[in-house]
């Protein structure tokens, strides 16, 4: 998962109910397939990844293991260990591997790793969003119901999805809380997830926004380039004009004393 996976958000869980899982991922399921497929080139079909979005509840102690094997592994180094075990085909060194869980066991993890920035948050129960693509449309559509932010990722109302507001659903609810997320291997604390979210026109808006950025600057150096040369324009006219009159006054001083 943590391999192929671009997109997951953390959630803490307080040992919900068979019941209330069923709740919550139905009115997480009910939303996301509200929301309108991506743009596509001319003649290719549109990917829908609301079926593909998952709920899971993760086994923590696992999860920081594997986080660990992810990032800190390197199969190559354990092959040429002699304490790795190994069969007429060559060394064992696969991520579930016994050589992967002893490299990684004691590996001082450096403080501006992903994993030192994620390992605070991974605390007691966790659940998992899983997203098979980076999709803000979806994210702030999974927000409003799983971690609600009025004016920004609103709950749905009760006329639109009932039962949302079911207590089974609410209590469901009332037991998850938004931690973070992992987001194209960065760490995000639970302000970038909502600030993806909240990126307006999906990937297209991102790409927007970054055209802009890319502009301003374009337009920024622009504008100190011209400034520069116009002000070295100004200094050489100023001096052409200085060295005219400079000229013409040599010219009267000698007309004079003819």
């Amino acid at each position: 998962m943590l391999r192929t996976t671009p997109l997951i958000l953390f959630f803490q869980h307080s040992n919900l109910t068979a019941i209330e899982w069923a709740a919550v991922r139905r009115e997480l399921k009910k939303v996301l397939l509200e929301v309108p497929p991506p743009n596509a080139a001319p003649g290719i079909k549109p990917l829908d990844i609301a079926p593909l979005v998952q709920l899971q509840v993760l086994r923590t102690n696992m999860l920081s293991v594997a986080l660990k094997i992810v990032e800190f592994y390197n199969p190559e180094a354990a092959a040429t260990s002699a304490n790795t075990a190994r069969t007429s085909r060559g060394p064992i060194i696969h991520d579930l591997s016994e050589a992967a869980y002893e490299a990684i066991k004691d590996a001082d993890i450096p403080t501006d790793s992903s994993f030192a920035q994620i390992e605070p948050l991974l605390v007691g129960p966790i659940a998992a969003l899983v997203l098979p693509a980076v999709s803000p449309a979806h994210v702030a559509a999974a927000l409003s119901v799983l971690a609600p932010v009025p004016g920004q990722f609103p709950a749905p109302t009760r006329k639109r999805s009932p039962g949302f507001h079911d207590p089974i659903c609410q209590n469901g609810l009332s037991k998850l809380l938004l931690v973070g997320g992992r987001i194209e291997d960065k760490i995000f604390d639970k302000a970038g997830v909502n600030w993806v979210g909240g990126i307006q026109g999906g990937m297209d808006g991102l790409r927007a926004q970054l055209v802009g950025i890319l502009q301003g600057a374009g337009l920024g150096i622009t504008s100190a380039l011209e400034g520069g040369s116009k002000n070295l324009w100004l200094a050489l006219e100023g001096r052409k004009i200085q060295l005219k009159e400079g000229s013409k006054g040599d010219d009267g001083e000698q007309k004079g004393e003819q």
